[in-house]
């Protein structure tokens, strides 16, 4: 998962290993951050793989990381093969939840749909789907 992540980020932009130690504990909302000991043996492993290179050195040895080709190549594949697999889910959950429909509740199946359908929108959508949920959750707010 930390791999992935890596890979995910520095898709979006070089980053340091600092810059990535951040990016993650603000996603996560400070409930998780790899420990150093952890992150920068994975980044110079990635590195000798030819997955990252480092971009550049910066002020007091602060060194930037970059995806390479075949890293790019590597994180299309596996959110590739990710959503085939959702997609195999999906229909899975489908049989499951005729065979035990009683037990599944409404709220949730309509907590998967809308999971699911927001993995099929797409990028020139995501700002309007964002607002449309954000204003989803404020409405659930005020029922609470």
């Amino acid at each position: 998962m930390l791999t992935l992540f890596v890979l995910h980020s520095l898709n979006e932009k070089p980053r340091s290993g600092y810059d990535l130690l951040k990016l993650i504990s603000e996603r996560t909302g400070g409930g998780w951050t790899p420990s150093k000991g952890t992150l920068y043996p994975l980044l110079k492993q990635l590195d000798e793989e030819g997955l990252i290179k480092v971009s550049s050195i910066g002020k007091r040895s602060k060194i930037i990381y970059d995806i390479t080709p075949d890293g790019k190549k590597l994180l299309f594949t596996i959110r590739k093969v990710n959503k085939e697999s959702e997609e195999k889910f999906s229909k899975f959950r489908a049989l499951f939840l005729e065979m035990f429909a009683e037990e599944e509740t409404v709220l949730k199946d309509l907590t998967f749909k809308i999971q699911e359908t927001v993995g099929k929108i797409p990028p020139e959508k995501e700002e309007e789907a964002v607002r449309v949920l954000e204003e989803c959750i404020s409405n659930l707010k005020n029922i609470e």
